[in-house]
């Protein structure tokens, strides 16, 4: 999904003649360590949700269903997935023999699922015999000499790595399976933000006169929407209120009240021209609801905005493409955004070396890029990212969960690295009870890191 990336953004600057006739070559910043592990930690990470909500049944029977081989047609799976297609040929309640289907070698394929690898299927103290049939058509994978069975997830994600301090983006994943849906939810998902917005709103207050150790209500909050609409009246994840807290807390413990009334108190117009130059929105509306992560935004840009607390408050642009040339080695685009001070007159004998400057501009001073990246280290010390602690290496991030849990983020960094992960359904419903940023989200940013 990367080079997707880059072919639609070449094609939309230069044409699709350029693109597929005149032999340009394309150098992208794509580490391919990082993409691949990419890959892997949020297969597993959706794979690993999916089971948490238990096994959905076959994805057909031989023996019931005539046109079985037109709906196994119709499937379309990535190779990298190395998944088969297998039929159940006998079963008992301890294990299942089956006959892999389809496959390009002339002899047959037989295997075993035994029933301890299957405990996620078997919820509800049911046994085997009772959720499979013979001639089942069900997914496998082999790894080790071992079989499992695989069932196709039907809640979908994406990540993001990049360097804050270039815009590099080092590995993008925009989906489980690029085969069956070109959709990339990196780049074109417009999903709420929820809490994963919160440091926006709290380093918009430093740079206005807040400090990490404030003391803010955290109390019931009504606001009016106007004659004849109902009152605005938002909550804490729990329910829970909690009096008089340092600023601080507010963030470590993705606080809502809190957030709101720091909004209230700053005004929305600050926090709106803050995410503007941080290019999380174009146009958004004033309301109090925007502060709790309420408007639309894209994994890509949100990720970027989260640069400037590493990299001392400058803003980034994402990079894919560092430099295109044409057939006779012409470079016809070259990324421009920093600038060498002293390389034109730098020689051997100079006991000054050229310094590199980046050319962004400055969204927010070092002292609120400095103050930010240690409540965002507090999160994961003693926060709602607290899971992340048994790495042992400095990360500071971010918890993201939406209304009724539709939406699942985590964004978070190290010294030189920035990675954002989101989780949802294409078709935005919940998630289910429980499953907040903290438990769908960050397990894959952990994977990722580890």
């Amino acid at each position: 999904s990367y080079t997707d990336e880059v072919r639609r953004s070449v094609k939309e600057n230069y044409g699709f003649e350029k693109l597929y006739s005149e032999g340009l070559s394309i150098r992208t910043p794509l580490n391919i360590n990082y993409q691949i592990q990419a890959l892997k930690s949020l297969r597993k990470g959706i794979e690993d949700y999916d089971k948490r909500h238990g096994w959905r049944g076959p994805i057909s029977n031989t023996l019931k269903n005539k046109n079985w081989k037109i709906k196994l047609d119709k499937l379309k799976l990535d190779p990298t997935l190395n998944w088969k297609f297998a039929e159940i040929q006998n079963l008992n309640n301890s294990e299942i023999n089956f006959k892999i289907l389809n496959d390009k070698i002339k002899k047959d394929t037989y295997g075993v699922l035994s029933s301890k690898n299957l405990k996620w299927v078997l919820s509800n103290k049911k046994t085997l015999k009772e959720v499979f049939k013979v001639g089942d058509i069900i997914f496998v994978k082999q790894v080790n000499n071992s079989w499992s069975l695989k069932q196709y997830p039907k809640v979908d994600g994406g990540i993001v790595a990049l360097d804050p301090y270039t815009g590099d983006v080092k590995a993008l994943v925009g989906g489980f399976n690029f085969r069956s849906s070109e959709f990339n939810r990196v780049t074109q998902a417009k999903r709420q933000p929820g809490s994963a917005f919160k440091p926006i709103v709290y380093a918009a207050a430093l740079e206005n006169g807040f400090s990490p150790n404030s003391i803010i209500l955290d109390a019931p909050f009504v606001e009016s929407q106007g004659v004849g609409l109902k009152n605005w009246k938002p909550e804490n994840y729990g329910k829970k209120f909690y009096g008089p807290t340092t600023l601080r807390k507010g963030i470590e413990y993705s606080r809502n009240l809190m957030t709101v009334r720091i909004a209230k108190i700053l005004g929305m117009e600050k926090i709106l021209k803050l995410s503007k130059k941080l290019g999380i929105y174009d146009e958004i509306p004033e309301l109090l609801s925007v502060s709790l992560g309420a408007a639309e935004t894209s994994l890509l840009n949100l990720t970027s905005a989260y640069a400037p607390f590493v990299n001392g408050g400058k803003k980034i642009k994402p990079i894919l493409i560092s430099r295109i040339q044409d057939r006779r080695g012409n470079t016809i685009f070259k990324v421009d955004n920093r600038k060498c001070s002293g390389c034109d007159n730098y020689n051997s004998q100079s006991k000054k070396f050229p310094t590199i400057e980046s050319l962004e501009e400055r969204v927010f001073s070092e002292e609120t890029a400095y103050q930010m990246t240690k409540i965002l280290r507090g999160a994961v010390e003693r926060g709602t990212a607290k899971k992340l602690k048994s790495l042992k290496v400095p990360i500071a991030g971010k918890t993201g969960t939406t209304n009724d849990n539709y939406d699942a983020w985590f964004i978070g960094f190290s010294s030189d690295l920035v990675i954002g992960v989101y989780i949802g359904f294409d078709n935005p419903r919940t998630l289910g009870k429980f499953e907040t940023g903290s438990k769908a989200a960050l397990p894959i940013f952990k994977d990722f890191v580890e």
